[in-house]
């Protein structure tokens, strides 16, 4: 084995070593052909860097993904469909999906009746988000309390609101499709006061915000929530007839 063969196995050897393994198995490759041999030291180190990047790019945003429960996994913004019927204007996606909403903490509101594709809708933001960085996570009203009720029974609480505060969007759907008791409003003023401060949610719902006030028992902690929830929100009305009357199921917007 020349000296040039053994420098290279062990520069290997360490970033197998470093857990590099995309820039070993790229360095290898590039220098046992032989049409890279031209190739300057700062090529070299541009291609595996840049390999071993977007590996780990791309493994990031699996992971996100993963971790956010999407029920649209492969839902897409480019997908999303906008015949005049559903009332969705190209405008407030395309503004959505520049993702200010998120750095600037403000909410989205998905508002319209059953199948019209607010679900979606919702995944397809966060999945945009993910792929742009963000973290994400996708509840239904009823997991989440659900969620809450059990975190409290065992006394794990406050590593739950913990977790759901570092989340960049949280996603609700079917929200307040039933009424809430007591205990479930305070839990839910709990969850929006922090994410109130520096994070953003999306509210999917069939109804009106007038309709959630009473589905949160009317008083103090309604109005509190309902300010978190609206005082800075973009509000998106879906339109039309159920979407699953034309396509089948549960298909994009």
């Amino acid at each position: 084995m020349s000296n040039n063969q053994q420098r290279l196995q062990t520069i290997i050897g360490q970033l197998r070593e470093m857990r590099l393994t995309t820039m070993a198995d790229q360095l290898h490759s590039l220098y046992l052909s032989e049409q890279n041999h031209a190739m300057t030291p700062l090529d070299y180190l541009e291609v595996i860097v840049n390999e071993e990047y977007q590996i780990r790019q791309d493994n990031r945003i699996e992971r996100y993904r993963k971790q956010a429960t999407l029920s649209h996994k492969e839902a897409k913004i480019s997908d999303i469909r906008y015949e005049s019927r559903r009332g969705l204007r190209k405008e407030s996606i395309e503004q959505l999906s520049t993702n200010h909403y998120i750095q600037h903490h403000r909410n989205v509101i998905v508002q319209g009746a059953t199948g019209t594709g607010k679900s979606y809708l919702a995944n397809a933001l966060v999945n945009h988000a993910i792929e742009s960085g963000f973290t994400g996570k996708y509840y239904r009203m009823t997991e989440l309390l659900n969620d809450i009720d059990l975190a409290e029974f065992h006394g794990t609480l406050d590593k739950l609101l913990k977790k759901l505060m570092k989340v960049d969007v949280l996603v609700i759907d079917d929200f307040l499709l039933t009424s809430t008791k007591e205990q479930e409003q305070k839990h839910l003023m709990e969850v929006f006061e922090l994410r109130s401060r520096e994070k953003s949610l999306i509210l999917c719902s069939q109804m009106s915000a007038a309709e959630w006030h009473k589905k949160l028992g009317g008083g103090a902690i309604a109005d509190a929530i309902l300010d978190r929830a609206c005082s800075k929100s973009y509000k998106l009305i879906l339109s039309g007839e159920s979407l699953r009357q034309f396509d089948g199921m549960d298909t994009p917007i």
